[in-house]
Parts: C-alpha cells; sequence; structure tokens
C-alpha cells in the first residue's frame, strides 16, 4: 500500500476483471458506530485492506485490483481512503505499472458523464507508479449512483491507451465504515 499509507500515516478497451471476484463476499457491516473491521471485509467490487504502520497503529484502505482477463496481466489497483483524523477529505489512488507514460495522465470519467478527472502522479517504486485524486463527497455520491467509471492511461510512450471499466459500488459504504471505525 505503500504511497497511499504514507499519505495516511503522515496526515482499445481492456477486459478487467476485479482479482477479488471470485473470493467469496463476506457481507460488509450495516452499521456506521464504532466497529471494528476486519480485513478481507467486501463493500461491493472493494475489499478492506489492512496494515500496521507502527506499534498499535494500522492503515487500513479499499483497494479493487484490475487484472486483464486474457493473461491475468495487471493492469491497475485502485485504493479508496479517507484523509488524516479530523480531516474531510478521502481520496482515491491508483496504482499502475512501473514505465507508464506520464504526460498522458490517469483519467477517470464517471458513468455517462462526459467530465474527466485527472489523478496526480505522486510517485513511483520499483514495480508501481501511483496516481492520487481527491474523492470529493459529489463525485463519491457520483460512483454510487452510476455504479461503474471508464478509466485509462498510456502504459508507455509507443503504446496505444489502455481504457478499462471499473465497478465503483461500495467505496462510498466502505469509506463510511472506516470513518466509523476510527
Amino acid at each position: 500500500m505503500g504511497g497511499c499509507l504514507a499519505l495516511l500515516a503522515g496526515t482499445g478497451l481492456a477486459a478487467a476483471q476485479s482479482e477479488a471476484a471470485e473470493k467469496p463476499v463476506a457481507e460488509a457491516p450495516a452499521e456506521t458506530a464504532p466497529q471494528r473491521l476486519a480485513n478481507g471485509t467486501r463493500f461491493g467490487a472493494w475489499t478492506l485492506r489492512c496494515e500496521a504502520v507502527a506499534v498499535n497503529e494500522t492503515a487500513c484502505v479499499l483497494s479493487q485490483r484490475l487484472l486483464q482477463r486474457d493473461g491475468n496481466r495487471f493492469l491497475s489497483e485502485l485504493i479508496v481512503f479517507p484523509g488524516p483524523k479530523g480531516g474531510d477529505k478521502d481520496y482515491i489512488a491508483a496504482r499502475v505499472p512501473l514505465g507508464t507514460y506520464f504526460p498522458s495522465g490517469f483519467v477517470m470519467r464517471v458513468g455517462e458523464s462526459e467530465d474527466r478527472h485527472e489523478f496526480v502522479w505522486q510517485a513511483c517504486d520499483r514495480e508501481r507508479c501511483e496516481a492520487l485524486l481527491e474523492l470529493t463527497p459529489d463525485l463519491s455520491d457520483q460512483m454510487e449512483a452510476a455504479g461503474t467509471a471508464v478509466v485509462g492511461y498510456r502504459p508507455s510512450i509507443t503504446a496505444n491507451p489502455l481504457v478499462f471499466k471499473v465497478d465503483t459500488k461500495g467505496a462510498k459504504a466502505g469509506l463510511d465504515a472506516l470513518k466509523a471505525a476510527r
């Protein structure tokens, strides 16, 4: 979870499938009162992933790892998480393979809307690069209502853009649960 956890702790159409789609789905907690969330809890297409970042401190995010249907090639991992406790900002991050052509950006279009949401590149490690977008309450509502988004990026300077659909349902409920569990 690298870059996302650092933020948390410090403050042609490709057919895609969610890696978690084949796993049994646990029921997401219905209440919003403070609660313990289990690693692996599902909220729609999103899976809760928690990791220890310090003694008695755990950071949790919602994750959706997308693979190409034919060959299971990694396309992207989308990560949704609340900002620092006491803040009112939420974020969605996109991880893509190293070598991605940055000037073309990582872009999301929700449902039938023509609005383009451009992520801002943050950092790369030895395997992945990460881009970040503030998830406003309005955008979160749009994602939940639409149920899908189209995202895209250019894997390399000579490659055609890689464009694919993402299931957006459950991110809002998952964020609410993460905030309630703080």
